[in-house]
Order: structure tokens, then C-alpha cells, then sequence
């Protein structure tokens, strides 16, 4: 299987927002929708995400709280990792594709010094063997608020026509298990979700 891959060694960086473009010389299609969301992992049981879409080029991902990740003395080791596969079904008018131009990542983490968080993200289209993988690290000591901000500089394209299966395997995950330190990523605290937000650009095929 043929991988291309793109890693981000980051903690805490906040970058600029990027304007989701179309290809020069092409629009996006004229319809537009999410026909179905299959998902399912360790952090996303049945009924514990939403995703929705502002305009054709936009994708919001929101996780509840079953995608959180701790580690400490008390914790049990299998909470050190939760993973989510999102299936996303999208449809549109004939004669396009798209591809994923980048990610918005934002969530919460409290991690005591000596532990390391990890916010980890692959993409694929059903069919194809080509994917696109992007990683954060966060290094303890660190309380609070985090954004994360993904160029994805491969361009994976969907195949051409009016449907494609977009694929999105993403997980958290915390270390050293067993260790004395403790930690906790992607929580809910004061009402701030961890959410991913997919910016997409289209072109004519």
C-alpha cells in the first residue's frame, strides 16, 4: 500500500485560519450534501458526533465527550488512546471532485510534566491506496485551551462523479502508561467540545 505522508512536531501553535479556494478556473459544484455518516471507535460510540457543513467547502467535526484520552496512577491503560473512523458520504453535482486542503483542530488538555499528548489524523478516499497523515505532539506541562492548524501539502483527490467516500481515521492518545504523571486530552471543559474542521477545495474533472 502506497502512503504520502505529512508530519507536524507542534505544541500549542496557533496558526492563521487558511480561505478554502477552488482550483483557478473551476467552481464548486452547484449541489451539495452529507448523505451519510457511518463512524465508530473507542471514542466515538453511536450518537457522540455531529457533523454538518456551512458551505461546499467546510466540514465541521464535533466529538463528544467519549473522545478522551488519560493516563495516571489511578487510570485505567486502556483510556491512554480512543480512536474515531469517520466514513463521510458525500454527494454533489457530476463532473467534480475534491480533495482535503487542510484542518482545523481545537480542544482542551491538562498534562503534567514528563507526559506527552498526541492528536493524530489520517485521510483517505474508498478505493484509492494514497492517504495523507498528520500528527501533533503536546508536551507537558500544559493546561488549557490548544488549536491546531494542518496544511495537507498531498493533494488526494476524489475520484470523479456525483459521490465519494471520504475516510478520516483519527485518534488521541497520551504517554508514558504507568508512569507518575497524569493527564488528560480532548475533555470537555466549559463548554469547549474538541472539534475538527475539514476545508475542502473542488475541481472540474
Amino acid at each position: 500500500m502506497k502512503y504520502l505522508a505529512t508530519s507536524f512536531a507542534l505544541a500549542g501553535m496557533v496558526l492563521a485560519n487558511p480561505v478554502p479556494e477552488t482550483v483557478a478556473g473551476a467552481t464548486s459544484p452547484d449541489t451539495f450534501k452529507i448523505a451519510k455518516v457511518v463512524y465508530g471507535g473507542s471514542g466515538c460510540p453511536q450518537g457522540s458526533i455531529n457533523v454538518d457543513f456551512t458551505d461546499s467547502r467546510v466540514l465541521p467535526i464535533h466529538f463528544g465527550k467519549d473522545f478522551t484520552a488519560t493516563v495516571g496512577p489511578n487510570a485505567d491503560p486502556a483510556d491512554s488512546r480512543k480512536n474515531c473512523q469517520i466514513n463521510l458520504d458525500l454527494q454533489y453535482s457530476p463532473g467534480f471532485q475534491y480533495s482535503v486542503l487542510s484542518a482545523d483542530y481545537s480542544g482542551w488538555a491538562d498534562i503534567d510534566a514528563g507526559v506527552k499528548g498526541i492528536v493524530r489524523a489520517n485521510y483517505y478516499f474508498s478505493g484509492q491506496t494514497d492517504s495523507a497523515t498528520t500528527t501533533m505532539g503536546i508536551q507537558g506541562p500544559w493546561a488549557g485551551k490548544y488549536t491546531k492548524h494542518d496544511d495537507i501539502s498531498v493533494a488526494l483527490w476524489s475520484p470523479c462523479g456525483s459521490e465519494a467516500m471520504l475516510n478520516i481515521n483519527a485518534d488521541v492518545a497520551l504517554t508514558p502508561l504507568g508512569g507518575p504523571g497524569s493527564g488528560t486530552i480532548v475533555a470537555n471543559k466549559e463548554s469547549a467540545k474538541f472539534t475538527q474542521s475539514l476545508y475542502v477545495r473542488w475541481r472540474q474533472c
